[in-house]
């Protein structure tokens, strides 16, 4: 059982990274921000960290703040901890470096949280792909558009050509016609 009273399943530092796909030192630097601001953990016996699922939603949400809204980790820290106003548990050591009998593995809830991981996961990465596609899509928009654009001036270009073309026919034979007539024709306008 945690400190709150609850059965709840217990991680160590590289579940957590994994979890949360970040490196275990980056895992160490947040945690030890954490605890700079009055945040506990639970320690083993080789005063090894153990997470609970509201650690992970800790460290979940600096990360999201962090990385993906780029503030400042201290900043992020202050924000982290001031959604557990009061909450901020106190643990002690444990005898083993394992999480005392008292505390029972709840399968569901760390299903769930892989789940839930997973879904987060593959979220950040359809928002990514959908992001990447607008792009795509409003530069297959602008290609399209230059080409029509060039596609209508070869057009209009082509129709001006054929027009002096038939002028310049239309003039040549008139001027043939006027070679054709016979000297009393010419001489008399007929």
């Amino acid at each position: 059982m945690n400190d709150s009273g609850t059965n709840e399943k217990a991680y160590w530092s590289k579940e957590v990274a994994d979890v949360l796909q970040v490196a275990g030192s980056t895992m160490r630097k947040w945690c030890l921000a954490l605890e700079d601001k009055g945040y506990k953990f639970d320690r083993g016996a080789n005063n090894s960290r153990v997470f609970y699922n509201q650690d992970i939603l800790a460290l979940r949400r600096l990360k999201e703040l962090v990385q993906d809204k780029k503030m400042a980790l201290d900043t992020s820290v202050s924000l982290v901890l001031s959604t557990f106003e009061g909450d901020r548990r106190t643990r002690g050591v444990h005898e083993e470096n394992t999480v005392t009998k008292d505390v029972t593995v709840s399968n569901a809830s760390a299903h769930e949280h892989v789940l839930l991981s997973k879904v987060l996961d593959r979220l950040e990465q359809m928002e990514e792909f959908n992001r990447s596609l607008a792009t795509q899509l409003e530069q297959r928009d602008k290609y399209i558009q230059e080409q029509l654009h060039k596609r209508d001036e070869d057009i209009t270009k082509a129709l001006r050509e054929m027009m002096e073309t038939k002028k310049l026919i239309a003039a040549s034979e008139e001027a043939k016609k006027e070679e054709q007539k016979s000297f009393w024709q010419r001489l008399f306008g007929k």
